[in-house]
């Protein structure tokens, strides 16, 4: 038996594991998002953050999620975490703003 199948997996693959099927589902709740499916969405960015919860962009993705379903209290909050764990707003929105 590998190493996956006894699940005797060195803690550097699960971490890049987690990032990948993180990664997945940001990617799957964006495609959502354009396609206004509103509550897989969300479903989509909360299964990102619970394989990786430390990072800033998938909150900020819910923060966006929830603002689109009009439910503002739970955005805010979304978007404060993501502050805390260091998304910039000023540098992304200047990024934004240049031609």
């Amino acid at each position: 038996m590998t190493e996956v199948e006894t699940g005797r997996v060195s803690s550097d693959w699960s971490t890049a594991n987690q990032m990948s099927l993180a990664t997945i589902f940001m990617h799957k709740g964006s495609v959502l998002y354009d396609s206004d499916l509103q509550e897989t969405t969300l479903v989509a960015y909360e299964q990102a953050i619970q394989l990786a919860p430390y990072e800033a962009i998938l909150h900020l993705h819910r923060g966006h999620a929830l603002e689109q379903m009009g439910r503002q209290a739970e955005a805010q909050s979304a978007y404060e975490e993501a502050q805390r764990l260091g998304y910039d707003f000023v540098s992304s929105y200047e990024e934004e703003r240049q031609p």
